[in-house]
């Protein structure tokens, strides 16, 4: 009687609750998993948008003062390891500081001097090349005479209906001289400020690291930033040291072509091949439409007009496939459209400064990331 009681009760106690979990949980929908919006991320991409375009155009217009400092700053790490190194061997950095760059004035002083007498004489002889340059053009523009007669004789016709007096434009704007005359300061500043900013570098270029090394949040980053700094060091050095003595290669070279071709002042042009290969593409181009003109000033005939930038043309391109992978190395290899839009990038923000900076500070930017932690996104970006 109680045994059958108990269990008569115990069954309907312990079925009551499992019904009551199973109908709950047929009749609760799914949960969503709540879905962001995009709006926040489209602003900060338009965000990011008007930061870069504010940049480029504050860089614009501090030209004067952001060259000559990121002149500098190049030059300081280019010879910081010879510094180093002449105070390892008990030089004190102030004069080691001081003979470095002393050493970097006479070259490029030295390198001046030496292409200024044959531009001299170039501009002296100018306006006789300009005038064969124009003879022989005029034999190639002979078929389009025709036309240009055509449309002269059109236009007279409109005058004649038109019944207005011919304007005359006066120039009113500066000469080539003057416009010289005018940038020569700033130029000249500039280059005082780039002097005093490399020599400043180099004197106390290791203080400035350990002020940044204590900004560092844990030990690993101070290694790393002071790792990087020392390789972009050396490794910068070395290149532009590299990429110096190839140019400078591919100058002689192209001097020697054009002096057994009989041009004349080939040392000039071959400065001029020198100076502007280190802007690829663009710098090359425009020693090849140089070479052009002076082939058609040097000689009468088409086929040899052609002679000199072909030469030059033949020099270029073994110095790029052959000679600078093999002394460069791939690691350095930079991607070509990337170059090719800083370079576009630059060159337009600062002129022929920003076309010759534009390969160093992106390798520099490339060797610094290669060794800071996260900076594997800029590595793959630059490298080709």
């Amino acid at each position: 009687m109680t045994s059958g009681d108990q269990a008569a009760d115990t069954i309907p106690t312990t079925a009551m609750p499992v019904a009551q979990e199973r109908v709950p949980s047929a009749e609760t929908p799914p949960q969503e998993t709540p879905t962001t919006p995009a709006t926040p991320v489209l602003r900060n991409r338009l965000q990011i948008v008007i930061v870069v375009i504010l940049t480029l155009y504050t860089c614009v217009l501090a030209e004067a003062v952001i060259v000559p400092v990121l002149v500098g700053i190049l030059f300081g790490l280019m010879l910081a390891p010879s510094v180093r190194l002449l105070e390892h061997s008990h030089v004190p950095r102030v004069i080691g500081s001081l003979f470095a760059v002393a050493m970097t004035i006479a070259v490029l002083g030295v390198a001046i001097t030496a292409l200024a007498s044959p531009a001299r004489a170039w501009m002296q002889r100018m306006p006789s090349a300009l005038e064969r340059v124009e003879t022989v053009l005029r034999d190639i523009q002979r078929p389009l005479q025709a036309a240009t007669e055509a449309t002269r004789e059109l236009g007279k016709l409109t005058q004649m209906d038109d019944g207005a007096s011919p304007v005359r434009v006066i120039d009113s704007g500066q000469g080539a001289f003057a416009q010289a005359l005018s940038a020569a300061p700033a130029v000249l500043a500039g280059i005082i400020i780039s002097v005093l900013l490399t020599f400043l570098f180099l004197l106390h270029g290791d203080d400035l690291l350990r002020k940044f090394v204590t900004l560092a949040p844990h030990l690993r980053a101070k290694r790393d930033l002071v790792e990087a700094t020392r390789r972009a060091q050396s490794e910068l050095s070395m290149y532009v040291i590299t990429i110096t003595l190839i140019n400078a290669g591919l100058g002689l070279a192209t001097a020697g072509a054009l002096w057994l071709l009989h041009v004349r002042d080939p040392l000039l042009w071959g400065g001029i091949a020198a100076l502007l290969n280190y802007a690829p593409f663009i710098g090359p181009l425009l020693t090849a439409v140089a070479l052009l003109v002076v082939g058609f000033a040097e000689f009468t005939t088409p086929t040899m007009a052609l002679a000199p930038p072909a030469a030059f043309l033949g020099l270029h391109v073994l110095e790029g496939q052959l000679l600078t992978p093999h002394l460069v190395g791939r690691r350095l290899a930079l991607d070509p459209v990337v170059v090719f839009l800083a370079m576009l990038v630059l060159g337009w923000m600062w002129g022929v400064v920003g076309l010759l900076l534009a390969v160093p500070l992106i390798t520099c930017a490339k060797i610094i990331a290669e060794r800071v932690e996260d900076g594997d996104v800029l590595v793959t970006l630059l490298s080709r």
